[in-house]
């Protein structure tokens, strides 16, 4: 028998037995310049270069870097001769959406607003199909979930530093750019935990403690932010993980450590509004207010909501007189927030977009045998998470959902290829 490239085992996986975190794929598709890219830009989506060294700043260099990335994509393609992956239905539900909300743009309330809005979700488009069409093996799909499990770390330390030197936004814990906000910060986290936990099946002892301790860390950033939809997204990340896992040692050992968090939490908790007295809690209530509003403002707007990222400029006007509130709040929940600010027109693509991407993931998970179903059951719960805590966030603007989504629509192209 010939022994083709593709048939021989490569010298690193016979030497240290951890071609997992290999983030290249040489020998199917040859090294990818754009997939080189696509970490580097994700590496500095977690680490925020540009606010840590602001001369940086000029430059801006994640939209460079991505843009680059999505070039150097496309040149790729050319010279292979192959075609651009759209990712039906998922990729194709994700263009519905971005098309509804640039109709949205033209009756919004505030048409700047809604116009930059618009721009953001194109740039997050953008990114989502090219993780489509560069993670293209399975080794380029871990090499991603490592990059995002590793970049992780940056916001994490970084909000345990503020904590311990006492940098605190109204007694909790934070860091910078886009994980300003303790609560942005912990949903950013808890997406990871579960990436973490599934990358480490199969692995030898020494990356499985590397993967313990940074879930170790996630988790204690995710507490000093006191970020109640954090502390339930953990919970219900943590719990399906423990779950899924045939590890009965592994499942006590998480539970172990959930439990020991949340009475440690319970100790030292900093901030004034806790799970006690909702009723009284005039953040929870604000919440629950913008909830309202978002129904409201689709009410009066059926079809193409008050425009992309204006639910913010909308709030004034359906804000409940007797609530107290400092600002202006955008719609804190991630499915109301595309029904007030796209109608109904930009919510089904997205409540279907991310359906999908919970299916399939489920799907790959229940693949048995298959070495994606460890990927497919991380990606799955990942997103659960994000459900979790977009049930009190706005988060359908952030990237993330969107990353996993490219990452489970990647993994199911893998899976035909094979």
């Amino acid at each position: 028998m010939i022994e083709t490239s593709e048939s021989r085992p490569s010298t690193q996986h016979r030497l240290f037995g951890v071609a997992e975190i290999s983030f290249m794929e040489p020998r199917a598709t040859g090294i990818s310049i754009a997939y080189g890219l696509l970490l580097l830009f994700l590496t500095l989506l977690y680490s925020n270069l540009p606010l840590l060294i602001p001369a940086l700043e000029a430059i801006r260099p994640a939209k460079l870097v991505a843009g680059a990335a999505l070039g150097m994509l496309l040149v790729e393609m050319v010279f292979a001769r192959k075609s651009f992956e759209f990712a039906w239905p998922e990729g194709f539900l994700l263009l519905a959406f971005l098309g509804s909300a640039a109709l949205s743009s033209l009756t919004a309330l505030w048409v700047r607003q809604a116009v930059e809005s618009v721009s953001d979700l194109i740039k997050i488009a953008l990114v989502y199909f090219v993780i489509v069409n560069c993670a293209n093996t399975e080794r380029r799909l871990r090499g991603v979930m490592w990059t995002m499990v590793i970049g992780g770390l940056f916001p994490a330390a970084g909000a345990l530093r503020n904590y311990i030197h006492g940098n605190l936004v109204e007694g909790r814990a934070a860091w910078i750019g886009i994980f300003a906000n303790p609560n942005d910060l912990a949903y950013s986290l808890v997406i990871l935990v579960p990436l973490a936990a599934f990358l480490a099946t199969g692995l030898r002892r020494l990356p499985r403690l590397a993967l313990l301790g940074i879930s170790i860390v996630y988790i204690s950033a995710i507490f000093v932010t006191f970020s109640r939809g954090g502390a339930i997204g953990l919970v219900a990340v943590t719990g399906l993980c423990a779950w899924r896992k045939k590890s009965v040692l592994l499942q006590g050992l998480m539970v172990l450590l959930l439990v020991a968090g949340l009475i440690v939490a319970g100790r030292f908790w900093t901030r004034s509004e806790d799970f006690s007295h909702l009723n009284g809690d005039v953040s929870f209530q604000q919440r629950l207010a913008t909830s309202r509003a978002g129904l409201a403002m689709f009410a009066d707007h059926p079809l193409l909501g008050v425009g992309l990222g204006c639910s913010v400029i909308a709030w004034p006007l359906y804000a409940p007189e007797d609530l107290y509130t400092r600002t202006a709040l955008v719609t804190h929940n991630t499915f109301i927030q595309p029904l007030a600010e796209t109608g109904i027109a930009g919510f089904l693509p997205f409540i279907l977009f991310v359906g999908s991407g919970l299916y399939y993931a489920r799907k790959l998970a229940l693949e048995s045998g298959n070495s994606l179903a460890n990927l497919g059951a991380g990606l799955e719960i990942s997103l659960w998470g994000f459900v979790a805590c977009g049930l009190s966030g706005p988060y359908a603007l952030s990237w993330f959902p969107y990353i996993l989504a490219g990452l489970v629509s990647s993994a199911r192209r893998v899976g035909r290829m094979r």
